[in-house]
């Protein structure tokens, strides 16, 4: 095979229920150029592997394997798989979604082609449960269907990695990007320094499946919240660390406000207000303190 211009990059973990419909949505991609598809294991234990193995020796010349020797972990897992391709360009996807669209490459690697001030594109995804039946038309607002500026993406506007494909440009991740508990938000931050992003109307939606076996959808939301903090606290000492205290001090902020109006807060204020015992002084001053940060006082650029 002539080597490949795109690399579509599958992760799984423990999903043979699903890993089947996965595959096939991307090998049926109709191209007019090469492509390979690369799947990261992470040491499944339900026979995942097995089938990842049968469609590695009908597919043998399409498809590469990383099978883990031992369980690493989802971020670990998908920073091998991330870092193989050697394509010009990536797509993502997970062991239990799947594409629907048999043109998805072609659409999106013509438009990279023709458009070099744009460094990704992506489309529209939709919900599906465990079987299959669409629970929503987008995952996502529709008002964040639309085409992102290069700010948007460094100041941690997430394009569904279901759909995207971009510019294999990042010839190495920093630090912080192995400290972080997700990857999504920093790729797409990193994403941003070398260009925009296109949202493309004309291709179907992929499948995003929401399931009780999900390692995302298991999480509840206080959870889900801590882990978006904890992505931002180290895109916060990453653009710090490389002297960028604009963005530095925009991520700062954001943990202010997320922290501020997330389910903790929420729950214990009122509780708070309701026990004068903890109106102490020490309370007081965080709470001037906080108002302050949010309100026009600089980042410190390392946490103090």
């Amino acid at each position: 095979m002539n080597e490949p211009l795109v690399s579509a990059c599958l992760i799984t973990y423990n999903q043979i229920r699903y890993i089947r419909q996965s595959i096939e949505g991307i090998l049926m991609q109709q191209t007019n150029f090469p492509w390979e598809l690369i799947i990261a294991d992470d040491c499944s234990t339900d026979g995942t592997q097995e089938i990842l193995k049968e469609y590695k020796n009908r597919h043998s010349d399409k498809i590469k394997l990383l099978l883990q020797s031992k369980n690493k972990g989802a971020m670990l897992n998908w920073i091998d798989l991330v870092t193989t391709p050697r394509s010009r360009y990536i797509t993502l996807c997970e062991g239990d979604d799947y594409w629907t669209d048999p043109l998805k490459l072609q659409k999106q690697v013509d438009f990279l082609e023709s458009n070099p001030d744009y460094v990704a594109c992506f489309h529209s995804v939709m919900v599906v449960d465990a079987n299959g039946n669409e629970v929503r038309k987008s995952k996502n607002s529709f008002v964040h269907n639309r085409d992102l500026t290069r700010e948007e993406l460094i100041m941690g506007r997430v394009m569904s990695t279901l759909s995207l494909c971009y510019r294999n440009v990042i010839t190495e991740f920093p630090e912080e990007f192995y400290k972080s508990p997700t990857g999504d938000n920093f790729l797409c931050s990193l994403l941003g320094n070398y260009g925009k992003a296109k949202f493309l109307k004309d291709i179907k939606p992929s499948a995003y499946r929401m399931h009780a076996g999900g390692s995302w959808s298991l999480q509840n939301e206080d959870k889900k919240k801590m882990t978006l903090l904890l992505s931002y606290f180290w895109l916060w000492q990453y653009y710090a660390r490389i002297g960028r205290p604009e963005y530095a001090q925009g991520y700062y902020r954001k943990i202010l406000l997320e922290g501020f109006y997330s389910n903790p807060f929420k729950v214990l204020v009122p509780a708070w207000l309701g026990r004068a015992e903890w109106l102490t002084i020490k309370t007081i001053r965080r709470v001037f303190r906080l108002v302050r940060n949010l309100f026009g006082m600089k980042a410190p650029l390392v946490p103090k």
